[in-house]
């Protein structure tokens, strides 16, 4: 072990964070130190948090070779002594002036328990003098006087001792949980790290510290403001991070990265995949309904974007790195901190919407494709229109490039309503051992509004999975409609001019084997 001469072991300035990557559930950091350099040096990294991992340490230098690198734990030093002996002082105050309200409520109860008595004494004496041919009225007033100015007092002094006893308390409360701060506070450790250096020529070096620190993490939310007077939805990326490493991250340059490192660096492991048999007796096949959500990949066009600011995304391959625009400042507290990511304008098909068999009511429609430079990660978007706030909604993850949609709010003007026309079974035919169930419902829309308007309605048709169980569109449906197969969505576009009331039909019937149990259809 060599020994250094003091001079290198002055530090220039104070280790400080200097950028800082936020996983979702963690956060890698770099301190950065400027050392005189001259030989070898040392470079010292305190006040680190236990929170750090120690396995994560790694140093790195500028003009120099980095040696050696050694870590430690201490406990925390801090000037606690001092207001503790203050703490400590000002409780016992409280504490004396508690136990001497308590002594002045205890007077008080028994001095408005006397003035009872008193008015008490007082309706025995008038009781007994009624009797008599000349009462002394005078003394009479005089006893209740007496008796009242007795319970009048006694009631203040319970009235104020009583106010002034919970104010005692709360301050005491408070006083107690500092205590017990200031004590954890003492018991805290915190790490120190201990970079040895070889130097070169420069008369500086810088040295720079990586960790990774539990306790920290974000969630991304977004702001969707709707332009239809330019076809565009201007969305804004906001990133809300938390962190209780007790290190406070002020002025450093922020990353957030969409990875989850125990995800991305463990490969999944395959279980043996094993084929047994038994034997089971033949059932009736029972025919049930079966409710899916169904999410499709579409492949998006390329569609020009405005992005303001200076954001820069990395891709890592499964994430994405964003930098942050602005210096962030992040408290190790635990409070929340909301720092704006990205504001990007997206070209905007707006249409109304109307799907009744859910809800009778028409919505604002805004479809997009996600121009961000990076993916839009599961959060809540909040809505604005030219005439305010409108509300929430949650988006799911959608990928660069993308399609996605936003609900700008209701239109009371538009009306729609879903009536059930029939709902019927009955059997096909002698010989064909089927059996039908034939649906009609008739969907009503109106337009109220001043000028013409383009309604997008859309029913569900059941989608067979069986080859002998057939679902068939009957002629009454309306013309004009679009069908997808795959979900079984009919959708119509139904233009409405202003006043005008339409309606628009939809038929359809699933043939059944008679064989299969059909109580769930």
């Amino acid at each position: 072990m060599y020994a250094l001469p003091l001079m290198m072991l002055a530090l220039a300035a104070p280790a400080k964070v200097s950028s800082v990557v936020v996983y979702p559930d963690r956060a890698a950091v770099t301190r950065v130190e400027s050392v005189p350099c001259s030989g070898r040096a040392l470079a010292v990294f305190d006040s680190l948090p236990p929170a750090a991992d120690p396995a994560s340490f790694r140093a790195r230098a500028d003009s120099a070779t980095v040696e050696s690198l050694v870590a430690s734990e201490q406990p925390v030093k801090g000037p606690f002594g001092a207001e503790h002996q203050t703490l400590l002082d000002k409780r016992e105050t409280l504490e004396r002036e508690l136990a001497g309200l308590q002594d002045t409520l205890t007077r008080a109860q028994a001095r408005n328990a006397m003035g009872e008595q008193l008015d008490a004494v007082a309706v025995t004496r008038v009781r007994r003098e009624l009797a008599e041919p000349r009462p002394d009225t005078r003394a009479w007033t005089q006893a209740f006087d007496t008796a009242l100015d007795v319970r009048v007092r006694a009631q203040a002094d319970l009235r104020s001792a009583s106010v002034r006893i919970q104010e005692v308390q709360r301050e005491l409360e408070t006083l107690r949980a500092r205590e017990g701060f200031l004590a954890q506070s003492s018991a805290r450790r915190e790490r120190r790290v201990e970079v040895r250096l070889a130097c070169g020529a420069a008369a500086q070096a810088r040295v720079e510290l990586d960790y990774t620190v539990g306790g920290a993490g974000w969630t991304p939310s977004y702001e969707a403001r709707a332009d239809e007077a330019s076809g565009q939805v201007e969305l804004s990326t906001y990133a809300t991070v938390r962190q209780t490493t007790g290190e406070d991250w002020t002025g450093v340059r922020l990353a957030l990265s969409t990875a989850r490192p125990p995800a991305n660096a463990s490969p999944p492991t395959m279980e043996p995949l094993r084929l047994s048999a038994w034997e089971q007796g033949r059932e009736r096949k029972v025919l049930v309904r079966r409710d899916e959500h169904q999410q499709h990949a579409e492949a998006a066009a390329a569609v020009p974007v405005q992005q303001e600011g200076s954001l820069r995304a990395a891709s890592q391959g499964l994430s994405v790195q964003l930098q942050v625009p602005e210096p962030a400042q992040v408290r190790g507290d635990g409070g929340d901190v909301r720092l704006r990511v990205a504001r990007t304008k997206l070209r905007a098909a707006f249409l109304w919407r109307a799907v009744p068999k859910l809800r009778p009511v028409v919505f604002r429609v805004a479809r997009l494709v996600n121009g961000a430079p990076f993916a839009l990660l599961p959060g809540s978007v909040d809505l604005f229109s030219a005439s305010g706030y409108i509300g929430r909604q949650s988006v799911e993850h959608v990928p660069q490039g993308g399609p996605f949609q936003l609900t700008f709010g209701i239109e009371e003007s538009l009306r729609v309503e879903r009536v059930v026309v029939e709902e019927i079974a009955h059997d096909k035919g002698l010989f064909d051992g089927k059996r039908r169930f034939r649906y009609a419902y008739r969907l009503d829309l109106g337009n109220f509004r001043p000028g013409p308007e383009v309604v997008e309605v859309t029913e569900q048709l059941p989608v067979s999975e069986l080859e002998d169980v057939k679902v068939e569109v009957e002629a009454k449906t309306t013309a004009g409609h679009e069908l997808n197969p795959t979900d079984g969505f009919l959708t119509w576009k139904v233009k409405l001019a202003p006043a005008e009331q339409r309606s628009v039909d939809v038929a359809f019937h699933v043939d059944v084997p008679s064989s299969y149990d059909m109580g769930a259809l």
